[in-house]
């Protein structure tokens, strides 16, 4: 049985860490974008395709049909 908890814990993790990764994208393209170089543009090309990796995760999951919750009245197993 998967409890709410196991799935909580992570998602509040996660979304945690998404916000870290957001500005430190963020201070990664406004540092490239004042001082252009390949090495730099080739740094923003490898987090774009591991963010497109990530992406592409959620969305296949998100594809799947969602399973029905119990109902209240039910035992939960």
């Amino acid at each position: 049985m998967t409890t709410s908890t196991s799935f909580d814990a992570p998602l509040a993790a996660i979304s945690n860490s998404l916000t870290q990764l957001r500005g430190d994208v963020g201070a990664l393209v406004d540092a490239a974008s004042r001082h252009p170089t390949a090495q730099r543009r080739a740094a923003l090309v490898d987090v774009h395709h591991q963010l497109r990796l990530l992406g592409q995760r959620v969305n296949a999951a998100l594809g799947s049909p969602p399973a029905q919750d119990p109902s209240p009245h039910e035992p939960s197993e």
